[in-house]
């Protein structure tokens, strides 16, 4: 399978970008080992070329986005990558039913998260009371995929109390979540 793995690895307060780079690494080693086509987008770097980037997407079957959780969005580098790739009449168009003109060919999509929120804050408080599940929080690059007709989700991995917490635990588990849902 192609398979885009599109990182988003933002150093901002005390986190400086490394578990997602780590795990767009993991991405990238553990998949190929299974016999898929990896390409990586890092947003973050100022070289990339829309043209390319372009071109790497269309060419994708799956699109992986690895990405911290900044003021309940994706980080600006993120968004502008979104911005400056997703061209119309190349990944979409204006249809009578809003949202039924996307022209991505993948049929996949998986959001590996990173944030300093607990999992068991989702769902309650005055904040995240709305958001039982983390893909409440990410709806923007959830809807934002379903637009461009990549349809299936594949399930969200968040890695949960990142800064204040411990995070030996992220590896493997996302092993495991690749292998489960990865041949």
């Amino acid at each position: 399978m192609n398979i885009l793995v599109v990182t988003a690895g933002y150093a901002i307060f005390d986190a400086k970008g490394q578990l997602n780079g780590h795990l767009a690494y993991l991405t990238e080693s553990i998949l190929t080992k299974k016999g898929h086509s990896i390409k990586i987008s890092n947003v973050i770097k100022d070289t990339w070329d829309a043209n390319r980037e372009l071109d790497k997407l269309l060419w994708a079957e799956t699109v992986i986005y690895i990405t911290p959780i900044m003021w309940f969005n994706m980080p600006a580098p993120m968004v502008k990558w979104l911005d400056e790739v997703l061209v119309y009449e190349k990944t979409f168009v204006i249809t009578e039913n809003y949202g039924e003109g996307g022209r991505v060919p993948a049929d996949n999509f998986m959001i590996v998260t990173t944030s300093n929120m607990k999992r068991s804050d989702l769902g309650k408080g005055a904040v995240l009371k709305n958001a039982p599940h983390i893909d409440d929080v990410l709806q923007p690059l959830v809807m934002t995929n379903i637009y461009l007709s990549i349809r299936n989700q594949i399930p969200t991995f968040h890695a949960d109390n990142v800064i204040a917490g411990d995070t030996n635990w992220i590896a493997q588990a996302y092993e495991q979540h690749l292998d489960a849902h990865f041949q």
